[in-house]
């Protein structure tokens, strides 16, 4: 299988903490390719409103030329990662604030290890009714979800969505975001996927392992739904056809989960 579409992913040089250099940022064009990736959306991170919209679609101008000048076979589009504030309505509201290819869809990152704002909630439902779906990347980072996983669902009902990391289902990026993830597919909250590619190596390398990991929980060919059909609907600006959270989703204890992998 191939012609993926990856919805996250810091492929912009000199940007954020992704490649430093142009010649980097074509060395993670070329893993992305041979992982089996043939749209990339360029999702620099954005706090308050910088880097500009404009910045980041002239730097993913230069990189797409090049790519075309070195035929790698990779479509960039834009889009950002937006560290969560009270006031990224109003600016998504006066075209100051890039969503996944233009899209109703916003990637909203939360903090990782503090408490989420007391805000959140009212954002969230007030960015749906609007017509706008948060996309919260990588939640099984967030400590706020490792601790109380039921506040999953109720951010859910208030209209967001979530995108997980490929490698953490591997537990790549640890047991904790392992344990999360694996929770979140059996309840339905697994929503998307993506690499959240920094470089040419690291959690792009998962991809496949994660994947059959992911066919082992749901079936074979599930994976298709990830990797291309959910993403595909994204960039297109189409209405997604999601399963309702499970509330019978028993979240495993600590000791329950490490010695279910010991086994």
């Amino acid at each position: 299988m191939s012609g993926y579409i990856d919805l996250h992913n810091h492929i912009l040089h000199n940007i954020d903490d992704g490649p430093g250099t142009l010649n980097e940022a074509v060395m993670l064009a070329r893993a992305m390719v041979a992982a089996g990736y043939d749209t990339v959306v360029a999702t620099p991170h954005v706090s308050e409103g910088k880097p500009a919209p404009a910045v980041i679609k002239k730097r993913l101008l230069e990189i797409q030329k090049e790519l075309f000048k070195e035929q790698i076979p990779l479509i960039l589009l834009p889009g950002s990662e937006h560290h969560i504030d009270p006031l990224i309505a109003d600016r998504l509201f006066d075209d100051d604030t890039l969503t996944i290819n233009f899209s109703r869809y916003l990637l909203l990152e939360l903090p990782f290890f503090q408490p989420l704002p007391p805000y959140t909630e009212e954002l969230l439902f007030s960015l749906s009714v609007k017509g706008i779906c948060p996309v919260i990347p990588h939640p099984e980072r967030v400590s706020a979800f490792q601790q109380d996983p039921a506040l999953l669902h109720k951010l859910a009902a208030s209209g967001a969505i979530y995108q997980l990391t490929w490698g953490a289902l591997t537990g790549r990026l640890g047991p904790e975001p392992e344990r999360i993830t694996r929770y979140m597919v059996e309840a339905n909250l697994a929503h998307l996927f993506a690499t959240d590619a920094h470089n040419f190596a690291g959690r792009l390398m998962e991809v496949n392992n994660s994947v059959k990991v992911l066919e082992d929980m749901l079936g074979p060919g599930s994976s298709e739904t990830y990797l291309i059909s959910r993403s595909r609907a994204i960039i297109e600006n189409k209405a997604l056809d999601l399963l309702p959270a499970s509330s019978s989703a028993q979240h495993p204890s600590k000791r329950f989960f490490f010695f279910k992998r010991s086994r």
